[in-house]
This record gives C-alpha cells, structure tokens and sequence, in this order.
C-alpha cells in the first residue's frame, strides 16, 4: 500500500515526569508498548488517538537498583512476560497477570557489571539471554532460577544481542571492541563466526526479517548490512551524522531501514540503502536524544520511538519529511586549474505503459505520477557530472606560466597524494627542510605553497630566530655600536674627535667650515649665529651627512627619518620591500604657522640635527603575516600546506597567532585526508608529530587484537606472547609453513588462528588457497 494512502495520525504522550526512557518493546499483538529507563518501566495500549497507561511496575516505596532499567524485551509466544536489563547487573522477569510485588517473577543477579541488553527466543517461549558489561552473555530459562550457559566474549562488554529469525538456536552479539560474534546457543565454548565490523564501538545489531542479512550500528556513525551466508560480506553502508544507538528494519520493505542517534541528532531516519547519502524520510518530532524505536508488527507506515523528553510518538508515515526533495539538486565548483566541474539531477520518467493515449497531456500526466514524493523510484535518482576545463591557449594568454608537467594535466588528487609522500616535516635543519618542501610545492602546481615555503625559510630560517625564540624589538643592543652607526658622534668627545679629524662632520676644513658658519648666519631663515653649541650627552646626526650615506645599496633601509649602517647582515634581514619609506623623511619639514613668523628666533640655533638618546630601531617580526598566510592557505582548501607548515616550524610554532582548536581541526581533516588515500604511514607520522594530546591519542584507538590459539581454539587470555593457558602450548608462535618460531613481522588468519613469517605466506598462498596445517580456507591478500 502506497505510503501516502495511509490514514493514521501522528500521536504522542508524555510519559514521565521524573525521568526518561531508554528503551521500548512490543507485545507479540503490538496492541501494548513497555517502556522502560532509570526511574520508569510502564506498559501503555497503543489505541487510535492515543496511549493508555495500563500498568506501572515501579509504584510503591521500596525501590531497589533492579527497577532502573537500560532494555527490555517482550516475549514473543506470551503477552503477559517482560525482561528488563538493570543497570546494576540485575536480568528480570515480569509477569503482568499477577498484582503487585508478585509481579516480579524473577531475578537474576549474575552479570558483574550493567546489564545493557536483553532478548527473548523467537521460537523458544522459556528461553532468553542478556549481555552485559562484563564481557559475558548469560542464556536462562524462566523455568529455573540460574542461568543455563554463559558466553564469554572476550570483550570489555556486550552491547547488544539479537536471535536470528532464519536459523534456530544462532544468535548474534555486538561487542565494545567493534567486533561481531555469532554464538551457537548448544556450544557455549567458542563462537561460530566472529569478525570486526567497526572501527568504534558497536551498539546496536538487527536482523532482516526476510534475508540473511544482520545490520550493525556503531559510534564510528556508519550503519554496515553484512551478508551473514558463508562467510561474511559487506553489502551496503550508511554514512549518519552521529554515533548510531539503535537501528530496527521495516517490515514489508526489503531496503528499508529506521535508526536513531546517540548524541547531536535528535530525529529518526528511515534509510534505503540502495541510496545510503541521504534519507529516504525523517521523523523530526522528538526534542532530545531518541533512544529506542520499533514498528508496529507487520505495519510499515506506523513507527513507535521513545526519547530523552520523556516522551512516546507513533509517527504515521505520511508525516514524515523527505529530505532528498530539500536538499540542493545541482552543485558547482572551481578546480585550482581553472576547470569547473557541474553536477544535476538527472530526471528519469516511468516508461509508459501499453493502451495509454500518445497526447502529450496523458504523457505529461504520467510522468507527474510517475514521480510523486515517496515513489519507489527514490533509489533510481542519480546525477550527471560535467567538467569544463580551460585549454592551454586561453592559459597562455592570461600570463599563466605552463611548465611541462603543467601542460598535462593531472589526475584528480595526485597533487595531494604526490605532497603527502614527498613533503617532509622533520630530519633536516628549517632551511633545507623549506627549500626542499618548496621544489616539492613547485614540481605539483602549487606555486602559492612553493612561495610561503621560500618565505618561511627567509623568516625562521636565519639566526634570528634559533632556539629560544625570545621576541626582539629592536637591534639596540649590538656590540660596538659606535663602530655601526659612522655618522653619529658623542658630543662629551666633540673636541677630541674634531682635532683629531681635521674637519667637520659634513667633510669640510675648518676654514671652510669657518665660511660656511658665516654664510649659514646670513642665510639661515631661522637666524642662527654660527657658533657652535656641541650638546652634552646626545648624539649628533649631520644631514647632510645622512643625505651622503643614502646610497642605492641603503636606499631601502632609511626608516622613519633615520638610516640604518649596522652590519650588513642584519640590514639585509630588514632589507624587505613592505619596509620602503621615501628618501625626503630624512629633510627637516618646516611647518611655520603665520604666528611663528611675527616672533624673533631663538639665539643659538645650531646647524646639526640634536637626538637626545640613540633611536631604536624595531625589527619586524613576521609571526602575524605568517599566521594569515596559514589561515588563508586553510580558507581555500589546502590544510596540507598549513599544518605541514606549522609541524615544520617546531617550537617557532608558538610565537604564531593561531588557536590550538583551529590547529586540531586541522590536524584531523588532514590525518581522515590521508586515512581516505590509505596514505597510513604518513598518518602516523603527523600523527606522532603532533603536539595535542587528543591528537597523539588517535594511534591508540581500536589497537587491541583478540587472538584465538591454533591448537586448541580457545581465546588466548596470557601475558606472555604467544603462549596459551588452556593448552599450556607455544605452537601458535611458529610459522606453519616451516615450523620455526616467527621472529619479526607475524602474519595469521583470523578464522583458524594458523599464521607465520610473512614472506613464507607470501609465497605459499600464491600457489594455495587453503592453510597449510588445517586446510582452512583462509583469505590472505
């Protein structure tokens, strides 16, 4: 039946005031909802309009730990029996046709830790299992007040634990570790089947009801269908925007699956998984974390969730938004080439079926049909890409310079990847390091990287900028500072110095200098006498002096009216183009106003320009300019260049504006980059040179190896290498193919636990397709 046909409602209630749900279960008639958490367990008949409240089993005083539950499970053979999951460990077993207390049929206290699930047998009224925080799986029959068989899953803790409805006595079990187990409930020794699923943790597993098929939900915000014939395949994944909590297939739709969110998201999504990238419908009612859903029986347009808002939804179908009619059906982008690539929804119309009239109003009429929201066409939709890419002429023309290796172009990332393998962050001192990093940037096309890379080496590259990295503000403190600066002179030694040189500081004889006094005093607008006033402790810079030190050599250094004629090192390190200032700032600027001309001129006026203390002078530091130039290399796009930049830097790292978020963020869009070309090794490297603790922890996540023993099967719980407890035996440590211990890199098959030296593997199953020593059919690539 069409989704849009159906006649039911959106309905909701809330339930609690005091707490929220965790949880929800169906009766076997999906007339009645249990709902289940911390402070609540109530059961509720689902009616037309409505809920109503039919029994509250934590009524009364007296409550002990065993009532806060995190699942519960209705059987599927009788209506009148519930399982809850507590959070102390506690498995419980409720009769609803007794009154009070009584109602309390059970209570296993046999879990270590919380109890996180619990599941009644399809088939089996007596039976059920839990899993639990303690890395176990217990089996009770209601029948007896003990557990029948415990599992153990050689896990820090089971998630979650589902009967398969196709074959009786499997089930299957999701564990922290992100791996998947199926469990024979009759061996209770060892699993059947187990693989890893995940790269996080797994919370949540559900069975097809028609196919082979077991869905899986993890932290790492993927949903995988394995095929579960044989040995395990992955059919489809699901990419969400969250950690997955929960996911329930729908029934009467083969592709079609609901879930719901851990954290951030709030809606329930229902997913064809022929098209997993964006929802086939949303229910967006709930106001906090939903955290448990489930359909109602065989109807696949009714769909019941509790939440954290302490309320129930029975969302009707055709209230659902659709998210794929939103969303944007055409994009564009710009390439760093200049090409433009464009992608649009390519519409695909029903193909008309036989008897229908040619006109073209029955045609149109038939495509609007044929197309309505919600139609099972959803999955066919696709979108056509175009690519627009400038040619080498038009290139030319715009004064683009085309190397060789530019006049082809290159295939999509190979620059990123090209960069990724060749840039190096460490091994060589910063210069070499930035020159080599900037013929790398240069061999790829990227001329913008290839020049900060120059700039870096120019700015951290010298010795102003080695270890400790302190700030300086200016050269003022440089040894011989009289030897440095030639035109200034200490007027306490003008005498001495003026004897001894035999002229003036403008290079005159004294008889000249005697002359030019004389013609100074007539001509000087100011009214000066000529005579000399050497000042007493200042320093003394002749202009004219200054104007013959300008020179096109030092042009560049004259700054703020002063020249600087230090060593020349230093002047080349201030010798930028942003520091040009013009030559006539070393001119006195009169500035007479007409009140200055009516009064006479102060006496004394000397011919020299008087400083009373050595001008400092500041060195520019690019720690600001640098930072921009990292954030606009992240504006567009190339995070590589920024935090290969900032690793390559060291310890000057610190003197950059630049927040250690932002610095976070790049270091994982960079590391999940790398992780996406399976560039693995150069991941770890900017991995472990990261400064960032939360950084440096992504090496350790999902590293522990749960090994089986190849001679006895049992799990290897020892801390000793290779060797097993069980079997007191060391033979999983030698090579099956040559019988010798396995000194170095250890290869083994997960499914018979057999390994060895890799290169003997190597050359073994080039020839052979099963295992040396079991005849396993092991699938080593």
């Amino acid at each position: 039946m069409p989704d849009s046909l159906e006649d039911t409602s959106t309905i909701s209630l809330r339930i609690c005031l005091e707490g929220h749900a965790n949880a929800l279960a169906l009766n076997k008639d999906n007339t009645q909802i249990a709902v289940a958490g911390r402070s609540l367990l109530k059961v509720y008949s689902i009616d037309n309009d409505g809920f109503t409240e039919s029994c509250n089993m934590r009524g009364g005083k007296n409550q002990n730990l065993s009532y806060s539950s995190n699942d519960v499970a209705w059987s599927t053979l009788d209506s009148n029996l519930l399982a809850t999951a507590a959070t102390n460990g506690v498995v419980s077993v409720w009769d609803l046709s007794k009154f009070g207390r009584q109602k309390q049929l059970l209570v296993y206290n046999e879990h270590e830790r919380t109890a996180h699930t619990v599941t009644f047998h399809s088939s089996e009224p007596n039976i059920l299992i839990s899993g639990s925080q303690d890395g176990t799986i217990k089996c009770f029959d209601i029948r007896s007040d003990k557990s029948v068989n415990t599992y153990f899953s050689n896990s820090e803790s089971v998630r979650d634990v589902k009967f398969s409805p196709h074959t009786q006595n499997i089930f299957s079990a999701v564990s922290e570790n992100g791996t998947v187990q199926l469990w024979d409930m009759r061996k209770w020794d060892k699993s059947m089947v187990q693989f890893t699923a995940h790269y996080g943790p797994v919370y949540t597993c559900d069975w097809h009801p028609t196919r082979n098929w077991l869905a899986t939900g993890s932290r790492d915000k993927q949903i995988k269908v394995w095929n579960m014939d044989g040995r395990p395949g992955l059919e489809h994944t699901i990419h969400t925007i969250a950690g997955v909590g929960r996911v329930k297939w729908r029934p009467e739709r083969t592709y079609h699956i609901a879930s719901c969110a851990l954290v951030v998201d709030y809606s329930v999504h229902v997913w064809d998984i022929r098209r997993p990238y964006i929802p086939f419908a949303s229910f967006n009612e709930h106001t906090n974390v939903t955290t448990g859903i489930a359909w109602q029986g065989s109807d696949s347009h009714c769909l019941l969730s509790t939440s954290k808002d302490s309320t129930i939804y029975k969302h009707a179908f055709k209230d659902a938004t659709r998210p794929a009619l939103k969303a944007n059906a055409q994009g564009a982008g710009l390439g760093r080439f200049g090409d433009i690539s464009f992608a649009n929804k390519i519409k695909e119309y029903a193909p008309k079926a036989s008897g229908v009239s040619n006109t073209k109003s029955s045609s149109f009429i038939s495509r609007r049909k044929a197309n309505v929201a919600g139609s099972v066409q959803f999955h066919l939709d696709h979108s056509k890409m175009y690519k627009f890419a400038l040619n080498d002429s038009f290139l030319q023309f715009s004064g683009y310079p085309l190397s060789e290796s530019e006049a082809k172009p290159r295939q999509e990332h190979e620059s990123f990847i090209g960069c990724a393998r060749e840039l190096i962050i460490n091994g060589k001192k910063l210069s070499e390091l930035c020159e080599h990093n900037a013929e790398v940037s240069k061999k790829y096309g990227k001329h913008n990287a290839s020049t900060l890379w120059n700039f870096i080496k120019l700015f951290y590259g010298s010795n102003h900028f080695e270890p400790p990295f302190e700030h300086r503000s200016s050269f003022s403190n440089q040894k011989n500072p009289m030897n440095s600066r030639r035109a200034t002179q200490v007027a306490s030694d003008w005498p001495q110095q003026r004897n001894d040189l035999g002229q003036d500081l403008n290079g005159n004889t004294p008889e000249t200098a005697n002359e030019i006094s004389v013609a100074n005093a007539d001509d000087d607008p100011l009214g000066g006498s000529g005579v000399e006033h050497p000042p007493t402790s200042s320093v003394i810079l002749s202009e004219t002096h200054i104007i013959h030190e300008i020179t096109f050599d030092n042009f560049e250094l004259l700054r703020n009216g002063f020249i600087y004629v230090g060593p020349t090192e230093c002047a080349k390190a201030l010798a930028f183009p942003a520091l040009h200032h013009d030559v006539q700032a070393a001119r006195p600027q009169l500035d007479l106003k007409a009140s200055d001309h009516e009064k006479s001129p102060p006496p004394h006026v000397p011919t020299v320009l008087k400083v009373s203390h050595v001008p400092s002078i500041p060195m520019w530091e690019p720690h600001k300019f640098v930072g921009d130039a990292l954030m606009l290399m992240n504006d567009v796009g190339d995070v590589q260049t920024a935090l290969i930049v900032l690793i390559s830097l060291g310890e000057a790292r610190k003197l950059l504006p630049i927040e250690d978020t932002l610095v976070e963020h790049w270091f994982h869009t960079y590391v999940d980059q790398l992780h996406r070309y399976e560039l693995w090794n150069e991941a770890c490297e900017v991995i472990n040179r990261s400064w960032l603790r939360s950084v440096q922890q992504l090496n350790q996540h999902s590293t522990a190896m749960h090994l089986n023993c190849g001679e006895c099967g049992r799990p290897m719980g020892g801390k000793v290498g290779w060797y097993c407890d069980k079997c007191k035996s060391m033979q999983s440590a030698k090579c099956c193919v040559c019988g010798l211990i396995v000194r170095g890199v250890y290869a083994w098959c997960q499914g018979c636990s057999h390994g060895g030296h890799i290169e003997h593997l190597q050359k073994y199953f080039a020839k052979h397709s099963k295992c040396p020593k079991c005849g396993h059919l092991c699938a080593y690539s």
